[in-house]
């Protein structure tokens, strides 16, 4: 009976493990959205997003979910107003945009270890630096110019922060700042 019930306590602490993240907010906040416009004529754009996951500075596989990624930023890209028409099917365009967002995961292998250990008894720390490059290029494939964003989110992971689950911060709404920041910023340099 000692046997089934410890077993059973395991199991119930190793499933109510709890983290918590938030951001830094470290990225100022966007002042206009939808961005406003004196042109008459919007620019068609093409878009190229990849991603990348390092964990300390190593790459490694996994990280975003592309086709969700892609989607994020080309409706934002829509949402500012300022194209005629985003896409990411290779054609022609008046723009091309490459967007390069990358997730430098940052924490102790040896905390996580001892974190688990413990049934996350002793809590664990991560970091995660979510960073957007974007370069614009006219229709000749000149570049026009590079902008880099970043915001970087903190996960804590411990028993006790089961309550905390329902609160956690969604990365899709830091990458949708990420983009409208990156966007807003273009237009001040008149990129776009």
């Amino acid at each position: 009976m000692k046997i089934l019930f410890t077993a059973l306590l395991a199991t119930a602490l190793m499933s109510l493990t709890g983290c918590l993240s938030y951001s830094h907010h470290d990225l100022a906040k966007v002042e206009q959205w939808p961005l406003s416009t004196t042109e008459q004529r919007t620019p068609a754009a093409y878009l190229k997003v990849d991603s990348q996951y390092l964990f300390n500075e190593q790459a490694r596989a996994g990280g975003f979910n592309q086709a969700n990624l892609e989607n994020l930023i080309v409706t934002q890209y829509q949402g500012s107003k300022r194209f005629s028409n985003v896409t990411t099917a290779k054609q022609n365009a008046d723009l091309y945009i490459s967007v390069h967002v990358s997730n430098h995961e940052r924490g102790s292998m040896a905390s996580a270890v001892i974190t688990g250990l413990t049934l996350f008894v002793i809590p664990g720390k991560f970091s995660n630096e979510l960073r957007m490059e974007t370069t614009f290029r006219d229709a000749e494939g000149k570049v026009l110019g590079r902008i880099e964003k970043r915001e970087t989110i903190t996960t804590w992971m411990q028993l006790l922060l089961i309550v905390a689950v329902p609160f956690n911060e969604s990365v899709d709404p830091i990458l949708n700042q990420l983009t409208q920041s990156t966007l807003e910023e273009a237009a001040r340099q008149k990129l776009i």
